[in-house]
């Protein structure tokens, strides 16, 4: 049964505090690449005209670290949501908890790999080729995709109550 708008509402100010906290600390997370970004940029890249196979390490790590982030959130949400199973009343506040863990389980793969690409931009990797700069700007921009939003998160809540309530 969907909720009305006052109870959204009322959910979405219950939750606000902690979906606060979320964005910060998902703010952090991008901050950190970005700023790693910026300093690799500032100190000069390191292109190979004929780069070897190592570049293909950080690549491949990130692309299943983008796979990785949508796959394994919603197993720890499922997993936290799993101790709430058979109440009845349930705060939107405890709820926020599972969604909480698993966001940032997932952002933390993508900021494994955008640092990861960020070191083959140093030349760590033996140069990469142009193109890779392309790898740390993309996990940027999806974690900006991904940013938490009050009302995203207030639907997840009231989608998990729904859950927790079957």
């Amino acid at each position: 049964m969907p909720l009305s708008i006052a109870d959204s509402d009322a959910t979405a100010n219950e939750i606000a505090p902690q979906v606060r906290s979320l964005q910060i600390i998902h703010a952090a997370l991008m901050a950190g690449v970005a700023a790693y970004l910026g300093f690799v940029v500032s100190q000069g890249l390191r292109f190979a005209e004929y780069s070897n196979a190592l570049p293909l390490i950080p690549l491949g790590f990130a692309a299943m670290s983008v796979v990785m982030s949508f796959v394994v959130p919603p197993i720890v949400r499922r997993a936290g949501l799993a101790a709430f199973r058979g109440k009845t009343q349930i705060a939107a506040e405890s709820l926020v908890s599972p969604f909480q863990t698993g966001h940032i389980v997932g952002m933390a793969m993508l900021e494994a790999a955008g640092f990861l690409s960020c070191f083959a931009l140093t030349g760590g990797f033996g140069g990469v080729p142009r193109w890779f700069l392309a790898v740390p700007i993309a996990l940027l921009v999806l974690m900006l995709i991904r940013f938490p939003r009050l009302a995203s998160v207030a639907d997840w809540v009231s989608m998990a109550r729904e859950k927790v309530a079957l």
